[in-house]
């Protein structure tokens, strides 16, 4: 009798021991979830900032203002965004790497790179590069 005690007991007890390490691994996977799909998000959402901040700057150089806000006679100069240099919890920054202008066909080609940082978590930041053509 005591025997079958100690079995069903040592039983019990591994079973127990079982099922709380299977909790702790569902609590693990579900904060990682967690925490992957808000550095996603955040990802996501510094990326529209970029793309926006382009966008804004494809505008000036459809319109032939971007000289305006920085020296294009130079390589590798930061843009003036004025109230674009801060976007809710994003900072961003662009710089004019080239500006080239073709003298055969008279077209006007920018390279730009736009830096967008969170604030609140510099490590997760996105970096947009794009060849802009003005014909």
């Amino acid at each position: 009798m005591i025997v079958r005690k100690g079995v069903v007991l040592t039983t019990v007890l591994v079973l127990s021991v079982i099922v709380l390490v299977l909790v702790g691994i569902m609590f693990f996977m579900l904060t990682s979830s967690v925490q992957m799909t808000g550095i996603s998000k955040r990802y996501r959402s510094s990326l529209e900032v970029a793309k926006g901040v382009s966008q804004y700057l494809m505008t000036l150089m459809d319109s032939d203002e971007l000289c305006n806000y920085t020296d294009c006679t130079k390589p590798d100069q930061p843009i003036d965004l004025g109230n674009y240099t801060s976007v809710g919890d994003y900072r961003v920054q662009a710089e004019l790497l080239r500006y080239i202008v073709d003298s055969r066909t008279g077209a006007k080609i920018y390279s730009v790179e736009v830096k967008v940082v969170n604030t609140k978590v510099p490590s997760e930041h996105s970096t947009v590069d794009f060849v802009y053509k003005v014909e």
